[in-house]
């Protein structure tokens, strides 16, 4: 009897010992899996974040860059002189001051008295094709003025009180001229002389 009622409780503690391994060998195991599912997870992270720092280190492409200011200087028209000028006006000049403009192929000039007054201008335009410069002539002299048909390749001239605007066209290139005279006469023997000029500079 003594035998038959020890040997309950031995068993008891032996498959209770076994449960309890057991039970942390899960827990182990469970920790185990969790461990190594969740290292996963970073690593991807780490991958889209190195994807995305690498995407926008790519540098964005920018358009030209906005066309600088004009520069005005005293200096010498490089197409017409002023000697020339001063005997197709019939007047002294003091100075010649020159604009720069970028994507002009020459400067516009500009023609002083000893007054201070200006007494010949010349202002070059570059336009993106003929059709657009020869609407540009038009435009500048408005419908009133005399077409011009042998200067260039077409503008027009008109007549004011104490100035003529003269506006013609060579190409995609508009050539104004204004004078402070009343007459059309030496305004179109400024443009035949500009046109004629230009046509022998180099490439801007």
């Amino acid at each position: 009897m003594s035998a038959g009622i020890g040997s309950g409780p031995a068993t008891n503690r032996c498959s209770g010992l076994a449960g309890v391994l057991g039970l942390l060998l899960v827990s182990v195991t469970a920790g185990c899996s969790a461990g190594e599912s969740g290292s996963d997870q970073p690593a991807g992270t780490s991958s889209a974040l190195a994807t995305t720092t690498t995407q926008s280190a790519v540098p964005t492409s920018t358009g030209p860059p906005p066309p600088g200011p004009p520069v005005v200087a005293d200096a010498p028209c490089p197409y017409l002189e002023q000697g020339f000028i001063e005997e197709t006006i019939g007047q002294r000049m003091e100075r010649v001051e020159t604009i720069t403009v970028d994507g002009q192929p020459a400067p516009d000039c500009v023609f002083y008295r000893p007054d201070g007054s200006a007494a010949v201008t010349i202002d070059l335009t570059p336009y993106p094709d003929p059709v657009a410069a020869q609407n540009a002539a038009l435009a500048l002299v408005t419908t009133s003025a005399m077409p011009i048909t042998d200067i260039g390749d077409y503008g027009g001239v008109i007549v004011s009180s104490r100035q003529t605007l003269l506006a013609v066209t060579t190409g995609p290139l508009l050539v104004a001229v204004t004078t402070n005279q009343e007459s059309s006469l030496q305004a179109r023997e400024v443009a035949t002389t500009v046109l004629a000029a230009l046509a022998t500079l180099p490439p801007a």
